[in-house]
């Protein structure tokens, strides 16, 4: 059966509790997205061998860590130098490329605001992850951040917005992330003192529509911004190709 059950996309892991398939999605032309080609995650940092050796035998390949060279320093990716995986790092957090971000950006207050933000500034580094993307055509990708949520979310976003999957499940799939990470939520709130930084660590579904309005309205879906960033319309089409069945 192509379509797949929230429970379904889950993948039982012993420490990374927001790690999922991007695969069973209908899309608005009566395709689905393919299961075991894009996998959404939670930092592996303190993957255990046995949630290693998972991920392998579902089918994963390549590893794209999206985080920090902060956050890498402080928690060392085991995939790093894991035999049979391809390991890239795409930093999405380099604001030193950032390029200047539009005046509309400047009225969102909240993580929409910080996706629109990303999504104009981080430009080169999208397109570096769509290039990955493309090179791999056939075998499972796992992209990942800290807690699987914010530019693990932005890409994901873009996947099945890409192949035409329905808002409301784009959005669903963004606001699960919040229900999985509840114990992480719980450390890191107690550790913020200051309580308008808590909203952070919520995945509201005002959000990832707020990215979404943006997006339709400045590029018309992820086929445009893809465009715009640099992408050929036989490489965007190969994506697609890739992601669906």
């Amino acid at each position: 059966m192509l379509y797949m059950t929230r429970e379904e996309r889950m993948i039982s892991l012993e420490k990374m509790v927001n790690t999922r398939d991007l695969g069973g999605y209908e899309t608005q032309g009566g395709t689905y997205s393919k299961a075991h080609k894009y996998i959404r995650a939670s930092s592996p940092a303190s993957a255990s061998q046995k949630d290693i050796q998972t991920l392998k035998d579902y089918g994963v390949k390549v590893v794209i860590d999206l985080r920090s060279d902060f956050e890498k320093e402080n928690q060392k990716n085991p995939f790093q130098n894991e035999k049979d995986i391809d390991y890239y790092e795409v930093n999405l957090f380099d604001s030193s490329t950032a390029s200047i971000v539009p005046d509309e950006v400047k009225q969102y207050k909240d993580l929409g605001g910080v996706y629109i933000y990303m999504l104009e500034g981080m430009k080169n580094k999208f397109k570096e992850i769509f290039d990955i993307f493309l090179k791999y055509p056939y075998d499972g990708v796992m992209f990942h951040c800290s807690a699987g949520k914010d530019r693990t979310g932005m890409t994901a976003a873009l996947l099945l917005d890409l192949i035409g999957c329905h808002e409301y499940d784009i959005v669903k799939d963004y606001s699960e992330s919040y229900e999985n990470n509840l114990e992480i939520n719980e450390e890191l709130s107690q550790m913020m003192k200051d309580e308008e930084a808590k909203q952070y660590l919520k995945s509201s579904p005002r959000y990832m529509m707020e990215l979404l309005d943006y997006l339709r309205e400045h590029y018309g879906s992820s086929k445009g911004y893809l465009a715009e960033i640099g992408l050929s319309y036989d490489e965007i089409e190969q994506l697609i190709e890739n992601f669906t069945i």
